[in-house]
C-alpha cells in the first residue's frame, strides 16, 4: 500500500502561499497560524514557575547525584510541550529545504511542532523535484516520526490534521519505543536525508557517553 505521501499529496490542489515577512517559512496562513498559536503555548510553558523550577532541580540533581534522567522527570513531561523554539524549527526547516531532504527521521516527536516544520520542508521539496524528473522516476518523501507516550502521539496527530494537506499527508507517525519502532523496515528509506534527535532519554544517552569520554 503507497505511503500517502506518494498519493493524497501528489493530487492535492494549489493553495495560496501566505506572504507574512516575519518567516522563512513557506506556508498557508492557516499553517503559519496553528504555528504561531502552537509556539506561543509551548513558551507560555517553559516560562512557569514550575518549569524553571523542574529544569533547576534536574541540574542540581545532576550535578549532585550524577542523575541524568529519572521515571519522575518522565512523568513531569508527559503533558508538556518539550517543543523547540521557533527559530531553532525555522533553521530546520530551511536546512530541510536547503539539502532538499525528502526522507527525515525526527526522534522524539512530542505534540509535533517542529514535525510541521519537517513536512513542510519535505513536502516542498517532492513538489519541487517531480517537476524536473524524467521519465518513469518516481520522486517519493515523507517524516519518519516517533513518539514513545500515547497521549503526545495523539495530540501530534490532531495537530497534523488541524494543518491539513500540507502537512498531514507527508508524516508517518510510529508510536513506541524508537530503539525498537525505527527498526521496523517497511515502510523506512533506504536512505535518511536528515535526522532530527529531539529525544530526551537519547540526548541523556551521548551526554553520558561524552562525560565518560
Amino acid at each position: 500500500m503507497p505511503h500517502p505521501s506518494t498519493t493524497r499529496a501528489s493530487t492535492a490542489p494549489p493553495v495560496s502561499m501566505s506572504t507574512d515577512q516575519s518567516t522563512p517559512v513557506v506556508a498557508t496562513s492557516r499553517v503559519l497560524l496553528l504555528l504561531r498559536r502552537l509556539h506561543a503555548q509551548s513558551q507560555k510553558e517553559e516560562e512557569s514557575w514550575s518549569q524553571k523550577f523542574f529544569y533547576l532541580a534536574r541540574f542540581v540533581r545532576f550535578f549532585l547525584l550524577g542523575e541524568l534522567w529519572s521515571p519522575a522527570a518522565d512523568d513531569h513531561v508527559r503533558d508538556k510541550f518539550v517543543a523547540l523554539d521557533r527559530d531553532k524549527c525555522e533553521y530546520i526547516y530551511l536546512l530541510a529545504r536547503a539539502v532538499g531532504a525528502r526522507n527525515v527521521v525526527e526522534a522524539g516527536t512530542s505534540f509535533g511542532v517542529s514535525t510541521i516544520y519537517l513536512a513542510l520542508a519535505v513536502g516542498q521539496n517532492v513538489l519541487l523535484q517531480r517537476r524536473s524528473a524524467t521519465g518513469s522516476t518516481i520522486v517519493a518523501g515523507k517524516v519518519i516520526a516517533t513518539e514513545k507516550e500515547p497521549s503526545k502521539a495523539e495530540r501530534a496527530k490532531a495537530h497534523w490534521r488541524e494543518a491539513g494537506e500540507e502537512v498531514e499527508p507527508w508524516i508517518e507517525m510510529r508510536e513506541g519505543d524508537l530503539m525498537e519502532t525505527l527498526k521496523v523496515e517497511e515502510g523506512m528509506p533506504e536512505q535518511i536525508d536528515l535526522l532530527l534527535l529531539d529525544s530526551e532519554f537519547l540526548l541523556t544517552l551521548l551526554r553520558h557517553s561524552w562525560l565518560n569520554c
